[in-house]
């Protein structure tokens, strides 16, 4: 017994549905899980640079960086 044309179609968009969701939750996952990697670097380094105060104008640069890095991103405040 063969099936209808329409069938067909409707089995490839599902299927072509399924396929790009999922690739859409993996992606969101994966993006989750990297800027939440990020975030640990960023607070490690804000708070190495916290801890004492930047006696050269570079090192207030790169402390000052860091903390508006850290807001950018939305990581947990310091």
């Amino acid at each position: 017994m063969s099936r209808p044309g329409w069938y067909w179609w409707v089995a490839l968009l599902a299927s072509c549905l399924t396929t790009g969701i999922t690739a859409v939750v993996i992606s969101l996952r994966a993006q989750a899980e990297s800027e939440r990697k990020l975030c640990g670097a960023v607070i490690a380094q804000d708070e190495a640079w916290s801890e004492t105060t930047p006696t050269t104008v570079t090192g207030r640069r790169v402390a000052e960086a860091m903390r508006e890095l850290r807001r950018e991103l939305g990581c947990s405040p310091g």
